[in-house]
């Protein structure tokens, strides 16, 4: 037998809406840098597996406020000469219960490194390097006080162009560093 197209049949309108809106506001947290976005959109506790990424970086669990710290500090997203834009495609509903709905997105992830000197507050802002990863993104959602949350983030890279790792360094010079 074939693939089976899973197609849930608990799923309401305002739970697509709530996770739709929910990944959208992550997304948007990462490439705005944006602390208090990024918190609204996770549940208390989050697991973060990038084993199909960074092998390295395996899996980790963090609070939402410790995986907020990290993941837009200075090793991560929080690199100030880092440009980020994370789009997401169709969602694949996995699963869907009352209690945790598992999404599949398509996503294009692209990084771009600003020009050292130049305004990076500025969208004019030159960018000397680039990366785009393409990948399937796997988010769990939980439902935190009556909304909707992301408890799990496992990307899975389809293919990546330029160098991923060398584009997000660490910010260079005294009055870059976070």
């Amino acid at each position: 037998m074939g693939f089976e197209i899973y197609v849930p049949e608990n799923l309401t309108f305002q739970d697509y809406l709530a996770i739709c809106q929910c990944a959208r506001t992550l997304a948007d947290a990462y490439d705005r840098k944006d602390k208090q976005r990024l918190r609204a959109s996770l549940a208390p506790d989050i697991i973060v597996d990038y084993s199909l990424v960074v092998p390295a970086w395996g899996a980790k669990s963090f609070t939402a406020d410790g995986f907020v710290e990290e993941w837009l500090g200075p090793k991560h997203l929080g690199v100030k000469a880092l440009a980020t834009q994370h789009l997401l495609g169709i969602p694949y509903f996995k699963s869907v219960s009352e209690e945790e709905i598992v999404v599949e997105w398509q996503q294009m992830a692209s990084h771009g490194r600003r020009v050292e000197g130049e305004d990076f507050a500025s969208p004019m802002c030159k960018i000397s390097e680039t990366s785009d990863g393409r990948s399937w993104m796997t988010q769990t959602f939980v439902k935190v006080e009556g909304a909707w949350r992301v408890r799990t983030i496992k990307p899975e890279v389809l293919y990546h162009t330029g160098d991923f790792r060398q584009i997000g360094r660490p910010d260079e010079g005294p009055d870059l560093r976070a």
